[in-house]
């Protein structure tokens, strides 16, 4: 599962274009190419049929003009990496996984916007949406962050089965330029030894399984797990923050800590939402 295409959905805003550039250097370093892809939105109806249908008609024709001329600037700034530019008329939620499947990506990058930019990554009704709505990689970059390479990779992990496919992924997507991979757990709570658990997990069910060199594990024990993620995130240089999802039942959505639902500290950190078993569901630790 290399990366060979990667689909950037774009507004014409600060934080899609940044995302543009950020993917633009993903795909250089893998040989990768870009479909720009912009959603023309639906118009409600005026005061008469042909106003509307004349009314849409420019303004599609306007924003293809905007999508060409952007993707001319970014060919000329990238010249070795190839870019498409792609529209289709309706809802950004549910054109981009359509238009992602059908064109066969694996990677989706998301620009997201403002000083609450972590926040609105996971809550923002877009972002979130489509992290539940496609089994395809998706990679939100905050507007304040900087392509710098992925050489440094957190992986929150709950220690799960399908925790190690999730693993398998981010090397397959990554693993080029052998970054570090720290496997990162963080115990709710004090009633094991979050330790022993790890290290138990990491030698009898990881390392038998995964031959990759450059990945190592960590675990914290604290009651406040989104706070620590912060805490740790802030201290330790930091490329990439992977976290899976997976499908909860009802029980599970309603005492279980989301990152979801939890994690709306500002960072500037990239995260990226892998699915487990390609299934749909929230992003959980």
């Amino acid at each position: 599962m290399a990366i060979h295409k990667i689909l950037v959905p774009t507004d014409f805003s600060e934080p899609a274009t940044k995302a543009l550039h950020f993917a633009a250097k993903i795909a250089g370093e893998n040989n990768s190419k870009v479909i720009i892809f912009h959603a023309v939105g639906l118009h409600l109806a005026v005061t008469a049929e042909e106003a509307e249908f004349n009314n849409a008609f420019e303004l599609e024709k306007i924003e293809n003009e905007q999508l060409a001329a952007l993707r001319l600037s970014l060919g000329k700034r990238y010249p070795k990496t190839e870019f498409e530019a792609l529209t289709k008329t309706g809802f950004p939620v549910e054109l981009i996984p359509e238009c992602a499947s059908s064109r066969g990506v694996d990677l989706i990058v998301m620009g997201t916007r403002g000083a609450s930019g972590m926040k609105e990554i996971l809550v923002g009704s877009n972002t979130s949406s489509l992290i539940r709505h496609t089994e395809i990689p998706v990679l939100a970059v905050p507007e304040e962050s900087e392509y710098q390479g992925m050489n440094k990779i957190v992986f929150a992990t709950n220690m799960q089965p399908d925790d190690i496919v999730s693993l398998k992924k981010i090397i397959a997507l990554f693993g080029k330029k052998n970054p570090e991979i720290t496997l990162l757990h963080i115990e709710d709570g004090h009633a094991r030894d979050p330790e022993a658990a790890l290290r138990n997990w990491f030698q009898t069910e990881v390392l038998p399984t995964i031959k990759y060199a450059g990945i190592k594990a960590e675990s914290i024990s604290e009651t406040d797990i989104v706070k620590t993620l912060h805490d740790y995130l802030s201290v330790n240089k930091t490329d990439l923050l992977v976290t899976a999802t997976r499908k909860r039942n009802f029980i599970e959505r309603i005492f279980d800590r989301s990152i979801t639902q939890r994690l709306v500290f500002h960072t500037k950190i990239p995260l990226l939402a892998i699915h487990s078993h390609g299934s749909k569901g929230e992003i959980v630790l």
